[in-house]
């Protein structure tokens, strides 16, 4: 009965202490690197860009 009551007051203490080092440890964002003030940032291009190629006649 003691163990019980002992695991229920002790576990949410011990579960939000975790959650509060995991949050305080996480890696920030990296947003809006390398922006002048106003600019807004833009999603990076995920494809290749195009390639003129030479055109031969």
């Amino acid at each position: 009965m003691i163990a019980t009551l002992a695991t229920l007051l002790i576990a949410p203490a011990a579960g939000g202490a975790l959650l509060y080092h995991l949050w305080q440890s996480r890696t920030a964002p990296a947003l809006h690197t390398g922006l002048a003030v106003g600019q807004i940032p833009q999603r990076r291009r995920r494809r290749a860009m195009a390639v003129r190629r030479e055109v031969r006649a």
